[in-house]
């Protein structure tokens, strides 16, 4: 493929998203696509310079966070565009905005990461007291001026795809860790921690060196302690709480701390760190020279309150080091924690102190968890995100081609027959909540005796997301009895093509919102899209896994992949419901109501978002077999 990476700042390697568009730039290179690379500065083959764009008042407080904006030319975005079969934005920024704009002109499908959090921009800004309300209002900013225009997002941890969601994005959210390196692995024996190099490659920056408070080089001292912590000393990374939680170690003075990284709290970090009786250590290092440090070391702290990943996190911990992580609400780093012992009170000086001093005490199990650590860290290995970012950038070309296949014949009907008009829906909606239900009701309360057990279960997942609800086919209202478990929400029922056109019964299918199931390559294609649409606008979809009907059949029969697909597609829930019946065995009225019906609702069985598609879609369908057959035993 012919893949366009879109990025403000491709020169500044201290800036995790770059080093990120940096990494995959080289891994997708060696898999066999033409990457090329629209940025500020860039010089070379596949390279597409642009000039930097100044705004009054923001560069020059972006310029202290090592970031830069780039200054938009149609001139050459077109030149890059042209030919290509994916075009991939890092920032939401103006670069992006029109650079989508003028991909949607030229035909070239898109995607786009979520890099910057907004709680970034608050605490950056100064106003994490005021945080919640200013996040969610850059939230919906984001969302209205850019995200919503595009249908793929790269989400680099299931926490952001979580808070997306919550704030109403409904483009299709892959979670793709940013990836570590093959580099960082666990070392054989321990490393000497390395200085500095004496070069950097950061592009507004001259190199840093790793000095003590009195400006002399300094080097981790042998027999003692070493904690390491790595990332932007900005306010967000909470180095300070790290500080401080030495101060008040009991081992204080058999710690010293190595800060790796650089920013525009440096000299306030070191103030804070000059009283500590081993003088703490600073520096910017290269990869190699980080790895070394790594290994030297003793632990790994992650203080940060707010986290899209912590791709730095992850590369301790895929070096084999047990690391203490803040718990933060808004950070995505708790995720890695194995258990307790790994996570600390956000902000909390005082409970971070316990936790280090709990690690050092506990040599032997430290030693214990740090294979259980990298053995954690396969999955978010730099080779399987590039695979799982291939699949989205496939995605994108397929979901191109058939939004062009539904603007021609048959496509377009087919499609008609999925959305329906706005007077069906109307009426349909009116039918169902009108006499439809109300009658189904009656009918399978009294007459029927249909029973329902853990509604509460659709209820968890009504409020947060769509799901594909699959029951076991095997009565002629199985699927009234899905919607009554349902209620308030009206899924959307798939059916048979051919129920559309029986007399009486195919009015009905019409009017209850059904879909017909589709019959060819390219109607499935369309189905797929439009109703993971669906899903990711907070709709049930319904489905019956086993296809055909078997009446009063007990047991399972093999399920098909469609209805799992979708929800891995759509990354919502499959909800598994289990329709069963029960003889009555006493009572003056058994001869004519002879059995009972229960409609047992299942544990909501989520996609692995760390899985491929594929393998994710059989995991699913494994774990909701198993619940539906937990619910008929």
């Amino acid at each position: 493929m012919v893949i366009v990476f879109v990025i403000d700042n491709y020169g500044i390697l201290t800036n995790g998203t770059t080093m990120t568009a940096y990494r995959f730039v080289e891994a997708l290179k060696e898999r066999g696509h033409q990457v090329r690379v629209v940025s500020v500065g860039v010089q070379g083959p596949d390279m597409y310079g642009l000039k930097e764009r100044y705004i009054p008042i923001v560069t020059p407080v972006a310029h202290k966070q090592q970031m830069i904006f780039a200054k938009y030319d149609k001139g050459v975005m077109q030149e890059a565009l042209t030919g290509a079969d994916v075009v991939h934005f890092f920032m939401p920024w103006q670069l992006a905005r029109r650079g989508l704009h003028l991909a949607k002109k030229m035909g070239v499908p898109a995607t786009a990461a979520f890099h910057v959090q907004p709680e970034n921009i608050t605490y950056g800004a100064g106003l994490n007291k005021l945080g919640a309300p200013i996040a969610h209002l850059i939230y919906a900013w984001f969302r209205l001026t850019f995200y919503r225009r595009v249908e793929h997002i790269h989400c680099p941890s299931s926490f952001i795809a979580r808070e997306l969601v919550k704030h109403h994005y409904t483009g299709r959210l892959h979670v793709i860790s940013n990836g570590v390196g093959p580099a960082f692995r666990p070392a054989p024996a321990p490393g000497p921690a390395l200085k500095p190099s004496s070069q950097t490659t950061s592009v507004s920056k001259p190199p840093l060196q790793q000095v003590s408070a009195s400006g002399a080089p300094l080097q981790p001292e042998p027999g003692l302690f070493h904690i390491l912590m790595v990332g932007r000393f900005a306010p967000e990374k909470r180095q300070d709480v790290l500080i401080k939680a030495i101060k008040q170690s009991r081992y204080e003075k058999q710690i010293q701390l190595h800060l790796a990284g650089a920013g525009p709290r440096e000299k306030k970090l070191r103030r804070l760190a000059s009283s500590l009786t081993n003088q703490a250590t600073f520096g910017f290092y290269k990869q190699e020279e980080l790895i070394n440090l790594i290994h030297s070391c003793d632990l790994y702290v992650h203080a940060a309150d707010v986290e899209i990943e912590a791709i730095a996190c992850l590369e301790a911990i895929a070096c084999g080091k047990v690391p203490v992580i803040s718990d933060s609400k808004k950070s995505a780093t708790g995720q890695f924690a194995l258990d307790e012992r790994s996570l600390f009170k956000a902000g909390s000086s005082r409970d971070l102190a316990r936790k280090i001093d709990y690690w050092i005490e506990h040599a032997e199990e430290r030693a214990a968890m740090e294979a259980a650590y990298a053995e954690r860290a396969q999955v978010y290995r730099l080779e399987y995100s590039i695979r799982k970012a291939e699949q989205m950038f496939d995605a994108a070309r397929q979901d191109e081609q058939t939004r062009r296949i539904e603007q021609q014949s048959p496509g377009k009907e087919y499609k008609r027959s999925l959305n329906k008009g706005i007077p069906t829906r109307l009426f349909s909606i009116v039918f169902y909540y009108i006499i439809a239900i109300p009658l189904l009701w009656l009918y399978c309360t009294f007459v029927l005796r249909v029973r329902f057990k853990n509604r509460s279960n659709l209820r968890k997942v009504r409020r947060k997301s769509g799901a594909v609800l699959v029951a076991n086919h095997v009565h002629t209202l199985d699927s009234a009895m899905v919607g009554l478990a349902a209620f308030p929400k009206k899924p959307v029922f798939t059916s048979l093509p051919s129920n559309f056109k029986l007399p009486v019964a195919g009015f009905l299918v019409n009017a209850l919102g059904s879909v017909p199931i589709p019959t060819s390559l390219t109607e499935g294609r369309i189905f797929f899209y439009e109703l993971s649409r669906l899903l990711r606008h907070r709709r049930f979809i319904h489905v019956f896994p086993e296809g055909e009907l078997v009446k009063f059949d007990e047991t399972l029969r093999p399920f098909k992949r469609g209805a799992f697909q979708l929800a891995v597609e759509a990354s919502v829930p499959v909800v598994p419901v289990r329709i069963s019946f029960r003889k009555r065995k006493w009572g003056l009225l058994r001869f004519l109501f002879g059995q009972t019906i229960y409609v047992r609702i299942g544990n909501p069985q989520y996609p692995d978002p760390h899985l491929l598609e594929r393998e994710a879609a059989t995991n699913l369908m494994e774990r909701t077999r198993e619940e539906m057959e937990r619910l008929g035993g």
